[in-house]
Order: C-alpha cells, then sequence, then structure tokens
C-alpha cells in the first residue's frame, strides 16, 4: 500500500479519535481524557508487540528520540484535547491539522524533494485545511464563541501543530532504530510517564468515569492506529506525502460532527473537504 494509503488511514484514526475527545474531554477534562487513551494505547500497543513477537531494541543513542517524540506527543496531543474541549471544534482540529506545512519544511531542510504533481496535491491538501478552518471560524464567532475565545482556542491550536510537527520527525528518525510497532508502543509509554508526571507536579488525583471507558478504550485505539499507519508509510520520499495526507484528519472530524451532530456546514467548508479528496485520490494514484 502506497505511502498516502497509509497517510489516509491514519487520518481515519485521528479525525475518530478527535471527534471522541470532544465528548471526553468535556465530561472528564482534558488532562483526564488524554491520561485514560495513553493508558489504554500503551496496554494495547503493548499486548500487540508481544503476541507478535517482535524484538525489542535497546540503543542508547536513539534514546533521546524517543523521549522528545514521548514528551512531544503528550504535550501536542495536550494542547489539541484543551482546544477541542473549550471548542470551536471546526476551528481547532483544521489549524492543528496545517502541521505538515511546518514538517515539510523540516523534511526539505533533510533533503526530501517531491515531484511537481505530489506538490501540487499536497498543496491542494493545505488550501483544503485552511478553507476548512477559515469557514469555521467564521461559522462558530456567529454562533456561540466570542472573538477572543476563537483567538485562544487558535493559539493552541497552533502551539499542537508546532510541537506534532517535531515529533513526527523524530518518530520518524527512531523507527528505523527500534522499529514501526515498537517506536509507537515505546512513544506511548513515555507519553503516559510525562502525563502521570505533570498530575503529581500539579498535585492533581486523575478521575475517570467507569462509564466514559468504552469511549477511552476507542480513542487510544484509533489514535495509537493512526500513528502506526502513518509510520507505516514514512519511507524515503513517502514520508512527506503520508504526513500530509495525515493531516485531513480535520476533514474527517467535521464530517463526523456534520453526521452526528448536525453541525451546519457552508459551501467553503464543502469546497475545502474537496480539495482534501481531491489531493488525496492524485497523491494515492
Amino acid at each position: 500500500m502506497n505511502p498516502a494509503l497509509w497517510g489516509l488511514l491514519a487520518a481515519a484514526g485521528w479525525g475518530s479519535a478527535d471527534f471522541i475527545a470532544r465528548f471526553t474531554g468535556v465530561a472528564l477534562g482534558h488532562r483526564n481524557a488524554l491520561l485514560g487513551m495513553l493508558s489504554f494505547g500503551a496496554l494495547v500497543l503493548s499486548l500487540i508487540v508481544w503476541q507478535a513477537g517482535l524484538p525489542l531494541t535497546f540503543d542508547l543513542d536513539g534514546l533521546w528520540l524517543l523521549f522528545v517524540s514521548g514528551v512531544g506527543t503528550m504535550l501536542g496531543t495536550m494542547l489539541l484535547y484543551w482546544g477541542l474541549a473549550r471548542g470551536p471544534v471546526t476551528v481547532v482540529a483544521p489549524i492543528v491539522g496545517s502541521f505538515p506545512a511546518f514538517n515539510l519544511v523540516i523534511g526539505l531542510l533533510r533533503g526530501i524533494r517531491p515531484g511537481v504533481l505530489q506538490w501540487i496535491a499536497m498543496g491542494a491538501v493545505m488550501c483544503g485545511v485552511v478553507a476548512v478552518a477559515l469557514a469555521g471560524a467564521g461559522e462558530e464567532r456567529r454562533r456561540a464563541y466570542s472573538r477572543e475565545h476563537v483567538r485562544r482556542s487558535a493559539l493552541l491550536a497552533l502551539g499542537s501543530a508546532l510541537i506534532f510537527a517535531f515529533t513526527l520527525t523524530a518518530i520518524q528518525e527512531a523507527m528505523p532504530i527500534y522499529g514501526e510497532l515498537q517506536t509507537v508502543m515505546a512513544v506511548r509509554w513515555i507519553s503516559l510517564l510525562a502525563i502521570a508526571l505533570l498530575f503529581l507536579a500539579r498535585r492533581e488525583t486523575p478521575r475517570v468515569s467507569v462509564s466514559y471507558l468504552p469511549l477511552i478504550a476507542a480513542q487510544g485505539l484509533l489514535d495509537g492506529g493512526a500513528y502506526v499507519a502513518l509510520l507505516l508509510g514514512s519511507h524515503g520520499e513517502g514520508a512527506a506525502i503520508a504526513v500530509v495526507v495525515g493531516s485531513a484528519f480535520s476533514a474527517v472530524t467535521v464530517l463526523l460532527a456534520r453526521a452526528f451532530l448536525n453541525e451546519a456546514m457552508g459551501r467553503l467548508q464543502w469546497g475545502g473537504i474537496a480539495f482534501i479528496v481531491t489531493g488525496v485520490a492524485v497523491l494515492s494514484a
């Protein structure tokens, strides 16, 4: 399967997980929702690695990559969940989805050179993400959120996007050393340790309601699976393509909100999603 299709699977996983995070973040708080998601994801990924009999590599030279990836994943996801809990979802998710713009710059500095058609297709995906974000911002401001509220949520989302760009670069560097699944598993455990230390520093007691455990479990499975799909597509020249297509997760979140929450969507949002789908189709060809 080519990098674009792996990226599409990552987008589906992240978009669905973020849609669920809207509910768990509001009900439990963004830190509690993140703790629950990371806990379940770490356990499931460890079980998969154990059942598959995958070798575990202890390479101290790459340990810093795992540390950066784990802490970065925790911080980026915490800002994302915070933004989703604050709302509006139609602003936060697309802005976070712009992280490939930063990741692509890093890739260019590392010598990756996509072809002309790939540049055009990736540009279409990014334009679609921006269109969805701008349309969502206008709609939400007219409904329930003040300009200042939207601005702060947008800043949280931008911080998350920047962190994710550097984090994914570190994960891609760690993958050849430790393996795809092993890398995601290790990053999950380091992220879990990081959020646990944050709770300890804040002298805050974690709380996760039993009634929300199925949703938390689904979040962990979808989010972890998305990382695995992205890493499986991140080989050689395909790294930038997989990351850009994976950024379409914001469109998945918006479509789910439309389907299940009956949120209105304007022409600009539909047009943005059309750009994303077209770009993904070209990259998948």
